[in-house]
């Protein structure tokens, strides 16, 4: 299995990191006020809180174009991102914070926990396949304050596993007519970084996969209605949208954030066998 999701990584990565736009996807609304920004391979979503932007992850300094562009398309100037949030600080998510950063001066957000981690040998594995750019994280996580993005809210969660300081976020949008929902992302849940052969190789703790394991067990019972995935694999993102860039009703499904977090344990949970 560890054989099996190195080598299909192993090629997205060459891709994203060589000809990047044979990964692009056009830009498509997930909820009322968000937006999916990112490519095939990693998402980013633009979060409209309507006198200011937020962006969660950038993808790679390789593609980080592409979602300038995305937001460009959509009708959004990028130089109203007020708050960049990353999920966690793995180089697919992260390498394009300073691109976004210098052309909007928003704020960048991370947990505390990542912190350490973003100069470890494992977060920077990837540098022989993309641009490592150093960034400065302006403001840590803090589950019990929510975050204000206009007339958005994202609420936090820790959920260690894929790196220490993985952050899961629950964002309370209202539709058209007024209507609460709630859209989750966990932050991030690829077994790539769970196996017994990574964790022995960089000297990583095994027991981040229990807590990843419980983590997803913690949240199953937390209502949401829309579930968007930090890669859009991971979630089959790009088989639920609809034909209509811009309708994202396909995508409420109450009971698929649990159906989720489900799958994604069960993979763990076989990791642990």
């Amino acid at each position: 299995m560890a054989e099996a999701i190195t080598k299909n990584i192993t090629q997205v990565w060459w891709k994203a990191g060589n000809v990047p736009w044979e990964l692009q996807h056009r830009p498509f609304r997930v909820a009322p006020h968000i937006y999916y920004v990112g490519n095939t391979w990693v998402g980013a979503y633009l979060l409209d809180g309507g006198d200011e932007l937020g962006l969660i992850d950038t993808t790679v300094f390789e593609d980080v174009y592409q979602v300038i562009e995305g937001i460009w398309e959509l009708g959004f100037d990028p130089r109203s991102i007020r708050h960049i949030l990353l999920s966690h600080c793995h180089i697919d998510h992260a390498g394009g914070v300073n691109q976004i950063k210098s052309i909007s001066g928003g704020k960048v957000w991370q947990s505390k926990e990542d912190t350490g981690f973003m100069t470890h040998e494992a977060n920077l594995e990837l540098g022989d396949d993309f641009k490592i750019v150093p960034f400065a994280v302006d403001e840590f996580y803090a589950d019990d304050k929510p975050i204000r993005i206009g007339n958005l809210t994202v609420h936090t969660r820790l959920t260690p596993g894929h790196t220490p300081g993985t952050t899961t976020f629950f964002i309370e949008d209202r539709d058209e007519d007024g209507r609460a929902l709630t859209v989750a992302m966990h932050g991030g849940v690829g077994p790539n970084t769970m196996t017994d052969e990574y964790f022995e190789k960089f000297g990583l703790d095994k027991g981040l996969r229990r807590q990843f394991i419980e983590g997803c067990e913690a949240l199953k019972d937390v209502p949401v209605d829309i579930t968007i995935p930090s890669h859009p694999a991971h979630g089959d993102l790009m088989k639920r949208i609809s034909d209509d860039p811009m309708d994202y009703t396909p995508l409420i499904d109450p009971k698929e954030w649990a159906r989720f977090l489900e799958i994604r344990k069960g993979f763990a949970e076989k990791l642990e066998k």
